[in-house]
């Protein structure tokens, strides 16, 4: 009996024991679950925390970035939040409310001489109410800038002609009637509509012909209205006559100038004494210097000029009164896609030589206001007047049309036989110095920085 008693006993006690151990372990599984719920509530709350804040100096950024666009349309050439200072330019932020919510702080970077981009950089945060920061910092970087008139590969002011050997890449656009034979990657646009341009076969549009693709032609389309062009040449004057410019005048040398670009960034100039009334080719000249290109990269003459060469920097040459700006060479960029551009601008004509490459290469902008640009019609020499081809890389603006080639019955007689053209996409929005622009600050490039 007694032996059976002490068995219940120890069977009591360990009941007893497994429901100790039990409601220890519980308490012990129920707080390190009460405690995991907690803390991942504080660690989501710190999270979201986290993530507003970013969000929101993120839109204090863009606010920096949206008042300096309108700022600059106000206030087009302030550089300096019209503080007349450096940066940074920080401006404090508010809710409806009044309250401060945060700042963005402004870095600027002004155009360069003769360009119409500006770079906005802006950095929003976060302030609690004593103005002290509470956040990480987001940055935005922009660049806005002037549309150029040589947004085309061509921009024609009359009637143009596209042999079926002609290759373009970049839009072509003319207020004349356009003869599209070659090959195009984009847009051909006229301003004429049907039937203004007259053929054998009757009536066309504003585009016709046997190129294509036919879909990407379009006109009727808004006619260009050419700015007055002549002020921007007074402005070239102005900057060729002082110190960072170069002035080359007529009184010097009657028959023009010879300049050979070089690709250390330098040039050399030459007077010339004699030179072909008809095939624009130097017969005699003589050496004056070598220089760098001017600091504010136009070299301004009202005589001829002629050049060629390797161009490697920004720089705008221009030719004067009646008088013409001959390319007698190569005349390339160090480097394509790059800050090399070249402006090749007459009040005349712009004219390539008669002896040239047979392979020939052009990189620049060329841009007549009353004449033509190309090359003349020599007739008068079967098998010497053909050149094989010409690469053009840029952009060709010209009231009264161009001409690189003539035909005859179909067949080329004079001129190149192959021409391809090539827009760089970096004329629009930084074209060579004196180009005319439209004077509206669009969005060129936006990009947070890390």
């Amino acid at each position: 009996m007694l032996a059976t008693n002490n068995r219940k006993k120890i069977r009591n006690n360990h009941q007893g024991l497994t429901l100790i151990f039990v409601m220890v372990f519980g308490f012990v599984a129920f707080v390190t679950i009460t405690l995991g719920i907690v803390s991942y509530s504080i660690f989501q709350s710190s999270t979201i925390k986290y993530l507003y804040r970013r969000d929101l100096s993120f839109h204090l950024a863009e606010a920096g970035i949206d008042y300096y666009h309108w700022h600059l349309i106000q206030f087009p050439e302030d550089y300096t939040d019209g503080t007349g200072n450096p940066p940074p330019y920080v401006h404090n932020y508010y809710d409806k409310n009044g309250n401060l919510v945060g700042r963005f702080s402004l870095d600027i970077v002004a155009p360069v001489d003769g360009t119409h981009v500006v770079g906005v950089r802006s950095t929003g945060t976060i302030v609690d109410s004593s103005g002290d920061t509470i956040s990480s910092p987001r940055t935005i970087e922009t660049y806005f800038g002037y549309e150029s008139f040589s947004d085309s590969a061509f921009v024609m002011g009359s009637d143009v002609i596209f042999s079926s050997t002609t290759v373009v890449y970049g839009k072509v656009f003319s207020n004349g009637c356009i003869e599209f034979d070659g090959v195009s990657d984009n847009f051909v646009q006229s301003a004429k509509t049907m039937p203004q341009c007259p053929t054998q076969t009757g009536g066309n549009g504003g585009v016709f012909g046997t190129g294509g693709p036919t879909n990407f032609w379009r006109y009727p389309v808004p006619y260009k209205d050419f700015p007055a062009m002549s002020t921007y040449f007074s402005d070239l004057y102005d900057m060729s006559i002082t110190s960072d410019g170069r002035f080359l005048s007529a009184q010097s040398s009657s028959k023009g100038w010879h300049l050979v670009f070089l690709s250390n960034g330098t040039y050399n100039t030459y007077k010339v004494k004699t030179f072909s009334n008809t095939k624009y080719n130097i017969n005699q000249e003589i050496f004056v210097d070598n220089q760098a290109i001017p600091v504010n990269g136009v070299i301004y003459s009202n005589s001829n000029i002629f050049v060629e060469g390797v161009v490697n920097g920004r720089v705008t040459v221009v030719s004067d009164g009646n008088h013409t700006l001959i390319i007698n060479n190569n005349i390339t960029y160090f480097q394509k896609y790059s800050d090399d551009v070249l402006g090749l601008m007459s009040y005349g004509d712009v004219k390539i030589a008669y002896d040239v490459p047979t392979n020939m290469e052009i990189n620049a902008v060329m841009l007549s206001i009353n004449g033509k640009v190309g090359r003349d019609y020599y007739g008068g020499h079967p098998g010497t007047d053909k050149r094989d081809s010409l690469l053009f890389f840029g952009s060709i603006i010209s009231y009264a049309g161009s001409g690189f080639k003539y035909l005859n019955d179909g067949e080329i007689v004079s001129g190149f036989v192959n021409t391809t053209y090539i827009y760089d996409g970096n004329l629009l929005y930084q074209p060579s110095i004196g180009v005319p622009v439209i004077p509206q600050y669009r969005l060129i490039s936006w990009k947070e920085l890390k």
